[in-house]
C-alpha cells in the first residue's frame, strides 16, 4: 500500500512555524493536547517540536523560563532530523523508518519537496492490523516446514472444506531457520472439520 494511502494530509494536521516562539508552540500543543507537532511553512516542512525537545533544551541550557518562552523560536530548539518519505513509497518503508529513527511521526513530501502531510505510529498499526485481520472471523495458526507448496497446499484445504479466507501472514519464528508460522484468518461454519484435516495434512497446529 502506498504512503499517501495512509497519511494524514497537511490540511488536517496542526502546524507551527519556524518562527513562532517556543511560548506559543507550547500553547498549542498544550491546546491541543499534543506531544510534538509538525514544524511547516506553506508547502514547505522543517522538522518537529516537542515537549520533549523543549525541556531538554530548558534544562541542558540552563535558560531562565520566561527568557526561553519569549525570546526563543521554535527554529532554535526543533528537531530537523525527522525522516521524510515520498507519497507512493510503499507502507512498508515507512514503518521501517518509524521503528528505527525514534521519531513520533513521518513527513510525506514529495519529489517537488512539497509538504504533503505525516505517518503516524497509529496509522501504521491500524494498516497491520487491518492485514492480519484482527477481530474478523476465526483464527488458525500453524507451523510449517520451509519448503515450497506449504501456503498453496494449506489454503486448498480451507478452500475445499468451506473456507472463506480473510486474511493470510507468513511469519518466521526467527529460533529456528527451517520452519514459518502460517497466520490464516477465515470465516467459515466447517472450522472443527478444517481443523483436523490441516492436522492430518501434516501441519502442527498452534
Amino acid at each position: 500500500m502506498f504512503v499517501s494511502n495512509l497519511m494524514l494530509p497537511k490540511e488536517k494536521l496542526t502546524t507551527v512555524t519556524p518562527k513562532i516562539t517556543i511560548g506559543e508552540a507550547l500553547d498549542i500543543m498544550e491546546k491541543n493536547n499534543f506531544l510534538s507537532i509538525p514544524v511547516a511553512d506553506g508547502n514547505k516542512f522543517y522538522g518537529a517540536i516537542s515537549k520533549e525537545k523543549i525541556y531538554t533544551y530548558y534544562y541542558e541550557k540552563c535558560i531562565e523560563r520566561q527568557c526561553l518562552l519569549s525570546d526563543f523560536l521554535v527554529e532554535n530548539v526543533m528537531r530537523t532530523d525527522v525522516p521524510t518519505i515520498n507519497p507512493l513509497e510503499q507502507m512498508e518503508e515507512a514503518a521501517h523508518f518509524l521503528e528505527t529513527k525514534s521519531v513520533s511521526f513521518i513527513a510525506v513530501v514529495d519529489n517537488n519537496g512539497e509538504f504533503k502531510g505525516i505517518i503516524t505510529h497509529h496509522a501504521i498499526f491500524h494498516q497491520f492490523t487491518e492485514l492480519f485481520g484482527l477481530n474478523k472471523g476465526k483464527r488458525l495458526a500453524v507451523i510449517a516446514y520451509d519448503i515450497p507448496g506449504q501456503l498453496s497446499k494449506l489454503s486448498k484445504i480451507i478452500t475445499e472444506n468451506k473456507g472463506d479466507i480473510i486474511s493470510f501472514v507468513v511469519v518466521d519464528p526467527k529460533s529456528v531457520t527451517d520452519v514459518k508460522e502460517i497466520v490464516v484468518r477465515l470465516k467459515t461454519d466447517n472450522y472443527d472439520d478444517i481443523l483436523a484435516k490441516v492436522k492430518n495434512a501434516g501441519f502442527k497446529v498452534q
